[in-house]
């Protein structure tokens, strides 16, 4: 560990990704604070808990007099919390406002303030949206949002890299779509509901399955925010990365022949009708190149993974709503308007863990 970070708090750490990345930077020696409003339950980090350099604290609402104790004494805030998913964020975009962007931003300014110099954020590659071009995409390229999601990460990430300076100094992290088990297991991701459903004997439904996508293993992500963190300074400071492999750069029908190919008989019924319009190939070079970040983990092997852990779970429910962020999202919504709130934003920077 570089730097003399010995402590990071992870936001959104009982998360799909955050709780991923808790296990990492524990087994890698760090100490390590979730902070998490456990929308989804505690149970993904609930066998952390015996280990003496790991605390968590549920936090609904993001108030400096209640977070700002938490984060003394870290030298790095990772931020992997609010709304993941463009059926989850659509809902409101109001609540995503406040989520995705009040709250990163509101931590954010509060980690300047104590002097934290490392914050790491969790953006994503579908703020390439939709390209016609041939040459995959770099950092460099231009971007596309689609969606509420996809707007609110661009726009988080150019706020965080105008408040940098000499004493603060975040990194952008554009994460590939994300596949693979997790103590918060996730079902609404392409490749584990379709694994799952093969896995049930359900039928397949692509729509279209021509765009393009690049994938990324939950474990493979967490590596690259621990090598973010062990990395000089000044080569992740106020710096975008592409994070994935060009190995898992992928067509959605790719997709279906691999979870076909790893179990028989599948069926796969293709319909005409695109809903999903994010197409886009990415470069990950500069990763590669600065920070020598390599995936371990392809494809083919998350669904072998997942397909092993569903032989094992006892007839999982995986349209139950703890697996579906937008579900959740969903009855949470509810709950605030029948508190008499309208928009997440009345509520002051609510912190999620839909990563």
């Amino acid at each position: 560990m570089l730097h003399d970070i010995k402590r990071v708090a992870v936001v959104g750490g009982a998360g799909y990704l955050g709780s991923a990345l808790c296990l990492h930077l524990l087994d890698l020696g760090y100490e390590v604070a979730s902070i998490d409003a456990h929308w989804f339950g505690d149970e993904a980090i609930s066998s952390l808990r015996s280990r003496p350099s790991f605390t968590s604290r549920q936090i609904d609402a993001l108030h400096a007099d209640e977070v700002t104790p938490l984060l003394r004494g870290c030298q790095a805030v990772v931020w992997v919390a609010g709304l993941v998913g463009d059926p989850a964020c659509d809902l409101d975009p109001g609540f995503t406002y406040g989520c995705n962007y009040r709250s990163a931003l509101t931590l954010a300014e509060i980690c300047k303030w104590l002097g934290i110099e490392r914050f790491i954020f969790a953006s994503s590659c579908s703020v390439y949206g939709q390209s016609n071009e041939v040459a995959r995409l770099t950092e460099e390229s231009l971007t596309n949002p689609l969606s509420f999601y996809a707007r609110d990460k661009l726009v988080c990430e150019k706020a965080l890299r105008a408040m940098s300076d000499e004493t603060f100094h975040p990194t952008i992290l554009r994460l590939s779509t994300l596949f693979g088990w997790s103590n918060r297991m996730r079902f609404d991701l392409v490749v584990n509901v379709l694994t799952a459903k093969a896995c049930k004997g359900e039928t397949l439904e692509i729509c279209g399955g021509g765009q393009r996508r690049p994938f990324l293993h939950v474990k493979d992500a967490a590596r690259a925010f621990a090598s973010v963190l062990s990395s000089n300074l000044p080569l992740v400071s106020n710096e975008i990365f592409n994070v994935g492999g060009v190995e898992n750069n992928h067509r959605i029908l790719d997709i279906a022949n691999f979870v076909c190919s790893e179990i028989p008989d599948t069926n796969v019924e293709y319909l005409s009708d695109v809903v999903d319009r994010r197409d886009y190939d990415v470069d990950f070079s500069k990763i590669t190149d600065a920070l020598s970040f390599k995936t371990a983990f392809s494809v083919p092997e998350g669904i072998a993974e997942i397909r092993g852990r569903m032989s094992q779970s006892n007839g999982i429910n995986i349209t139950d709503s703890v697996y579906i962020n937008e579900k959740t999202t969903r009855q949470l919504i509810n709950e605030i308007r029948r508190n008499g709130y309208h928009h997440a934003p009345m509520v002051p920077g609510l912190v999620g863990s839909a990563a």
